[in-house]
């Protein structure tokens, strides 16, 4: 079960390359159904976007690596 943990969080982490595509299909939805001021926020921003994205990434793999870790110390 610890191994599993442990895959997990090396699976987020080889997601992060992948955040600015999330963004841009984002951006993408919100014209395609009309929201185009909430489009042009997020285009505005999105380094920023990309940056909290991945902040959000490398959090989830230390939570999951520190709770491996723990489970594993039992």
């Amino acid at each position: 079960m610890h191994y599993v943990l442990f895959a997990l969080a090396i699976l987020v982490v080889a997601l992060m390359p992948l955040v600015p595509l999330a963004v841009r299909f984002r951006i993408r939805v919100l014209r395609w159904i009309g929201w185009n001021s909430a489009a042009n926020v997020l285009e505005k921003n999105f380094d920023g976007w990309v940056a909290f994205g991945r902040v959000v990434i490398v959090v989830m793999a230390i939570v999951l690596f520190c709770a491996e870790w723990i489970l594993r110390h039992e």
